[in-house]
């Protein structure tokens, strides 16, 4: 009966979830968004949209010890993100000679940026080396569900639903490099297809994989970010696939992860057929190493789950003896791991109730050694605030960049 119960809840607010991403209204500031974005103005000018909006102060504050100056955490963002990436770019400057007769020093400095979506406004923000955030994107769409960086960083696929309140769309916003006099000449962007299904980025950032619905059947294809050298890779009449791409040569397909039902992983082969790496699992949920060498896969068990790390080489199958959803980490270079969870849960159907927001983590940071099996918990949880969601990892920095689910405000974390 308690079963039954749990299933009736989780129903319930799948549904309310369903009505508020498809039939919500789509709003801007007092006005009903149309199709049409808001208008460039040079970064410091003058504008229709608030552009300061996103950096509010939210009203939820963090506990002391969290926000305390001799943290590991770092507090990044005051309002929610949608999405975003953590890279390093060189840079030239040219430093004056102290005699005028001489040329100047040209000197190589390497800048560490991490640049990412406002889910509020669809602006692109960038903070480099640590400073305060800057807004260097003013294409405005309200309400953003998701987004990515292609293209070398240098394009943002935004994702929303378009003012019908049903249909998906998908926009890539070219960000503008900074002009001489410091501010940037914004491009427009470019529609790609409406309703793609599932979409993920290339290894090289480079390519999008998406999956669209084609009258009865499910195309998954390869194309540049606005939507050239298109490839078709697969037609399947199954439509709930999930889309990961950890190498270049390499897709992989999950069906859509259940506790009550059989998950499956495959992999699609030059020749277009799919190979079966993981099945009859029920509540699959995975994450696959760069090398391809390891993948690291939660399964059901009762009111719980178990998580596990195959060995493709070998296939051997090892238990971690934790709980920790494969979407809560990240590889590293040598395929070890950065994760975030706990050794016991609350009971329930996962990872069911985690997606439907029953219920909030409280995550212990571990650092998991792959071929050996065994971690060290880098963060033991105490303060409870985490629900952490979205790692990356900037290894040569030793931090760990994350999404908090309870806010979905940005942070990093030195480990």
């Amino acid at each position: 009966m308690r079963r039954i119960l749990i299933l009736l809840i989780i129903l319930g607010l799948v549904g309310g979830g369903f009505w508020y991403f498809k039939y919500r209204q789509i709003k801007t500031t007092g006005e009903q968004y149309t199709g049409v974005f808001k208008p460039f103005f040079p970064l410091g000018g003058d504008g229709n949209t608030d552009i300061n909006s996103d950096n509010q102060i939210t009203d939820t504050t963090p506990p002391e010890g969290v926000s305390s100056p001799n943290s590991p955490f770092k507090q990044l963002t005051n309002r929610p993100v949608a999405g975003f990436t953590v890279f390093s770019r060189e840079r030239k400057i040219s430093i004056p000679s102290a005699d005028q007769k001489d040329k100047p020093t040209i000197e190589t400095v390497v800048d560490s940026i991490v640049r990412y979506v406002a889910r509020q406004s669809g602006f692109v923000y960038e903070i480099r080396n640590g400073e305060n955030p800057l807004q260097i994107s003013n294409i405005f769409i309200p309400s953003i569900y998701e987004a990515y960086f292609v293209d070398n960083n240098q394009t943002a696929l935004l994702r929303f639903l378009k003012e019908d309140g049903q249909t998906i769309g998908s926009y890539s916003v070219p960000i503008p490099e900074e002009n001489p006099d410091g501010t940037r000449t914004q491009k427009e962007g470019l529609f790609l297809t409406d309703n793609i299904k599932s979409l993920t980025i290339s290894p090289d950032s480079s390519e999008i994989v998406k999956l669209n619905e084609v009258q009865t059947q499910s195309v998954i294809s390869t194309s540049s970010s606005f939507d050239k050298n298109k490839k078709e890779l697969l037609v399947s009449p199954l439509k709930e696939w999930l889309l990961f791409w950890p190498k270049k040569e390499s897709v992989y397909l999950q069906t859509k992860a259940s506790g009550t039902i059989d998950g499956f992983l495959y992999k699609i082969e030059s020749d277009r057929r799919l190979r079966r790496i993981l099945g009859n699992i029920k509540g699959l949920t995975t994450s696959i190493s760069p090398s391809g060498n390891f993948i690291l896969y939660s399964e059901s068990a009762g009111t719980s789950f178990k998580t596990k790390i195959l060995d493709t080489k070998t296939g051997s199958v090892k238990d971690t003896n934790l709980s920790i959803l494969p979407e809560k980490c990240a590889w590293l270079k040598n395929d070890d791991l950065i994760c975030a969870g706990n050794n016991s849960v609350e009971q329930g159907i996962y990872p069911d109730i985690w997606y439907a927001g029953l219920i909030s983590f409280s995550d212990q940071i571990y650092r998991i050694y792959t071929a050996n099996n065994i971690f060290d918990v880098l963060y033991s949880g105490e303060q409870g605030y985490f629900d952490i969601t979205s790692p990356k990892i900037d290894e040569s920095r030793s931090l760990l960049f994350f999404i908090n689910k309870r806010t979905g405000v940005l942070w990093q974390f030195s480990f």
